[in-house]
C-alpha cells in the first residue's frame, strides 16, 4: 500500500497540472489522462462543470486491467475552450476528435456521471459499432430533461439562474472580482478541500476563476432544448449491450420554491434511470446508498460495476 506521500506525489502529478493536451483543431487542445493498457478502453466523462479530478478514486483502478482515458471538456479543468453553442453534439465530436488523435481505438466501454452520462449515450447512440458497454453514473436523463423543458416555471428560473449565476460569475472572473474572502468566490469557488493537495487545490482555483469556465456552462445550460433534440434524432436500442446505471440513493434534485414537491423530482430521477437501464436488454438500474458523487463516495461500487461490464464485454 503506498504511504501519504507517494499518494500525495500521485495525485500531483495527474492533477495539478495538464497531462496529455490532444490537438483537436487548428487552435484547440483537449485534456486527457491516459492510463494502463489492453482493450477495451473505459472512456470517463466528466459531470458538467467537472474534470478527470472526479474520477480519481476509479480510475487508476480501473487502469490495472485495461486502458482508461479520462477528459476535461472544453473550457473545464485543462482543455482549452472551444465554440459556442456547448450542446451535447459538440462534446461528443470534441471527444471523437481527441480520442482519434490520441490513437485510442475502439472498442469503448463508456462511463459518465451526471451530465457526462447523457454524453456518453449520445456517443452509443451516434456510434453503436464503437461501444461495447456502459455504466451510467447517476446520470441525467432524457426524462428528467424533458420535464423539465416542458414546465414554464423551471424554464424561467432557469433562465434567471443562468443570468445571476453563470453571466455574473463569467463578468466578475474576467474583471479578476472572483478573489478569495467575498461571497461571490465562496458560493462559485469554495474552500479547498482537505482531501487534495496544495497544488492539486491550486490547480481545482484556478480552473473556478477562469472566465472560460462560465461561459461554457452557461451555454450547456442554454443548450439543454437543443441537447434534447440531438438525443431525440437519434436515441435507439442498444441490443444486448451491457449496461449498468447507478442510482444514489442520497441524492435528487431539489426544485425551486413554488414547482413541484421533492418526492415528485426523485420519481422523476428514478424513472429516468429506469428509462436508461432498458435502452439495453442486459441493462440494470442499482441503487447505491450514496449522495451524487457516488464515484467519490463510494468508489468501490463504480469499480464493480465497471469491472462486471468489462467482462461481459470481453465475452460477447
Amino acid at each position: 500500500m503506498a504511504t501519504p506521500a507517494e499518494q500525495n506525489a500521485r495525485m500531483d502529478r495527474y492533477y495539478a497540472g495538464p497531462q496529455t493536451m490532444v490537438k483537436i483543431s487548428r487552435r484547440r487542445r483537449l485534456n486527457l489522462l491516459i492510463a494502463g493498457e489492453g482493450e477495451p478502453a473505459v472512456i470517463f466523462a466528466p459531470g458538467s462543470g467537472a474534470s478527470t479530478l472526479e474520477w480519481m478514486l476509479v480510475q487508476h483502478r480501473i487502469a490495472r486491467k485495461t486502458r482508461t482515458v479520462a477528459y476535461d471538456n472544453a473550457g473545464f479543468g485543462f482543455s482549452d475552450p472551444g465554440p459556442l453553442p456547448r450542446t451535447a453534439s459538440a462534446t461528443v465530436n470534441d471527444l471523437r476528435a481527441a480520442l482519434k488523435a490520441a490513437d485510442i481505438p475502439p472498442p469503448y466501454v463508456l462511463a459518465g456521471w451526471s451530465w457526462g452520462g447523457l454524453i456518453m449515450r449520445l456517443f452509443a447512440f451516434r456510434y453503436p459499432e464503437d461501444v461495447v458497454g456502459m455504466v451510467m453514473v447517476d446520470s441525467s436523463s432524457e426524462h428528467q430533461m424533458r420535464r423539465l423543458a416542458k414546465d414554464p416555471k423551471v424554464t424561467a428560473w432557469q433562465r434567471e439562474y443562468r443570468r445571476k449565476v453563470f453571466t455574473r460569475a463569467e463578468q466578475l472572473a474576467r474583471a479578476g472580482g472572483l478573489v478569495a474572502g467575498t461571497p461571490e468566490f465562496d458560493e462559485l469557488v469554495g474552500e479547498p478541500l482537505p482531501t487534495l493537495t496544495p497544488a492539486v487545490n491550486a490547480a481545482r482555483q484556478a480552473q473556478r476563476t477562469s472566465p472560460g469556465r462560465y461561459r461554457a456552462l452557461r451555454s450547456e445550460s442554454a443548450s439543454a432544448s437543443t441537447t434534447l433534440s440531438e438525443m431525440d434524432a437519434v436515441r435507439r436500442p442498444l441490443g444486448d449491450m451491457p449496461l449498468i446505471v447507478l442510482t444514489a440513493g442520497k441524492f435528487f434534485p431539489l426544485p425551486p420554491e413554488t414547482l413541484d414537491p421533492p418526492e415528485a423530482w426523485r420519481d422523476y430521477w428514478r424513472t429516468g434511470h429506469d428509462e436508461i437501464a432498458a435502452l439495453s436488454t442486459r441493462g440494470e438500474r442499482r441503487t447505491i446508498d450514496a449522495g451524487h458523487g457516488i464515484q467519490i463516495e463510494k468508489p468501490e461500487a463504480v469499480i464493480a460495476a465497471i469491472e462486471e461490464v468489462l467482462a461481459l464485454a470481453r465475452g460477447r
